[in-house]
């Protein structure tokens, strides 16, 4: 059975399952440091990626719920999109995504969604971002 995360009214995009006991994993962690440090926070605030994924985390906290804590609806993207700079967020998601793409790892275990994802659907989301980011 597959988990999905809801891309529209009536959209869903499948995620992939994987077997936990031989995939390798990829840890992404995109924190600089002790979140209570000054100069992570100040960076925080000029981090587009950080700051789109806040805006987008509406259903619930990723700590309780995971990737179903985000709102990935086009419209909600479209507002997140907004209040920053375009290109910026492109530039890191398009980094977030060739980092993947390097990587021989099949699972990817992202720390800012807490979730778990086989490659092939992580960068499926990715994809889909860009292309929503990019109207």
């Amino acid at each position: 059975m597959f988990q999905t995360v809801s891309i529209g009214p009536d959209k869903e995009m499948k995620l992939l399952d994987f077997d936990y006991k031989t995939s390798s994993i990829l840890e992404l962690d995109e924190l600089l440091g002790n979140s209570s440090d000054d100069i992570v926070r100040f960076i925080d605030a000029k981090n587009s990626l950080r700051q789109f994924w806040n805006k987008l985390e509406t259903n619930c906290v990723a700590g309780c719920c995971g990737i179903d804590a985000f709102a990935f609806w086009p419209e909600d993207i479209a507002i997140a999109v907004e209040e920053l700079g375009r290109k910026d967020l492109l530039e890191q998601l398009e980094q977030l995504r060739n980092r993947v793409v390097a990587t021989n790892e099949q699972v990817v275990y992202y720390h800012r969604f807490n979730y778990l994802f086989a490659k092939q659907s992580f960068l499926e989301l990715l994809d889909y971002l860009l292309t929503e980011v990019k109207k």
